[in-house]
């Protein structure tokens, strides 16, 4: 494979991001779950949370601002991830109706 960059240029970044212990991922518009975890219905809120983030953003706006996040605050404390992490806990506790692709649009 031999030594390719870092995302964004910092060496390792890349690497780091593929081998974080999640349950899902998101690329764009698709996402993709863990096998153990196909059944957990949050999880699926969760990356669905980040698919309207990409949109929102664009692609290359959601990839720089997703690694500069993940680099400053790490990712417990990544806005877009807290953001994620928030929208899909309100779904979980069957909290008061609201637009989630409105809310993302207006707290990006």
């Amino acid at each position: 494979m031999g030594n390719r960059p870092g995302a964004g240029g910092v060496p390792g970044l890349s690497r780091t991001l593929v081998d974080m212990d999640v349950a899902g991922i998101t690329y764009n518009d698709t996402y993709y779950i863990k096998k153990e975890a196909a059944n957990e219905l949050r999880v699926h809120f969760h990356e669905l949370v980040h698919v309207l983030q990409w949109r929102e953003l664009a692609p290359q706006g959601f990839i720089e601002r997703y690694i500069r996040e993940i680099q400053y605050f790490g990712y417990n404390n990544a806005p877009l991830e807290k953001m994620a992490y928030a929208l899909d806990g309100h779904y979980q506790s069957k909290g008061r109706h609201l637009s989630v692709e409105q809310f993302v649009r207006e707290n990006l």
